[in-house]
């Protein structure tokens, strides 16, 4: 039996019955204003948002919440980082909604949202100490890169690096295989958080 020509397809009577999701209608609206970040990147952002947002006010304060908010979407940033956004971003009263989160997110001048790091990139780093391309460094070398180059650690952080390091040191030698400090570093902290 054929349906009458007036009767709508079931298809599109499916559809029309099936709600709207609300995160994708949100992210809809917010893809206007936030042109800087993708569809995934916003939905993360704004579930990110509303787990912090435990009493469901729409805002947040900066401190404390702001660090923490900030290092469960995949950011580390060092104290200083964290100061200069917060100086940079906070509104009288020290609170932040969803709107200032994402603005935050997507500047770009200056870019606050680091990328995540891949393993590949760390076995890049550590390769260009690797003078004799063994696939190794010395726990001389590997404490030089953390307190000579780039962002320099503390002798504390540094002595912690390299405790945590030496766990990956194979018995019977002072060479340490980089490949299994990245995979150790990644396995701790598989997020790169």
């Amino acid at each position: 039996s054929r349906c009458p020509s007036s009767a709508p397809a079931p298809a599109a009577e499916f559809r029309k019955r099936q709600p709207v999701s609300e995160a994708a209608t949100m992210v809809d609206a917010l893809a206007a204003d936030h042109e800087g970040l993708t569809s995934a990147e916003l939905q993360k952002l704004s579930e990110a948002f509303e787990i912090w947002d435990k009493d469901n006010q729409a805002y947040l304060k900066y401190d404390p919440d702001f660090k923490d908010l900030w290092r469960s979407i995949g950011q580390n940033p060092t104290q200083k980082e964290l100061t200069e956004i917060i100086q940079a971003n906070e509104a009288p009263g020290g609170f932040f909604n969803l709107d200032q989160f994402l603005k935050i997110c997507e500047s770009e001048n200056p870019r606050y949202m680091k990328d995540s790091i891949r393993p590949e990139e760390l076995i890049e780093a550590f390769k260009t100490f690797d003078k004799d391309g063994k696939g190794t460094l010395n726990i001389g070398q590997i404490r030089y890169m953390m307190q000579c180059m780039g962002d320099k650690l503390h002798d504390q952080e540094a002595d912690d690096f390299i405790a945590f390091v030496l766990k990956s040191k194979p018995e019977g030698t002072d060479e340490i295989p980089y490949e299994d400090i990245v995979d150790a570093l990644m396995e701790k902290d598989p997020k790169n958080v």
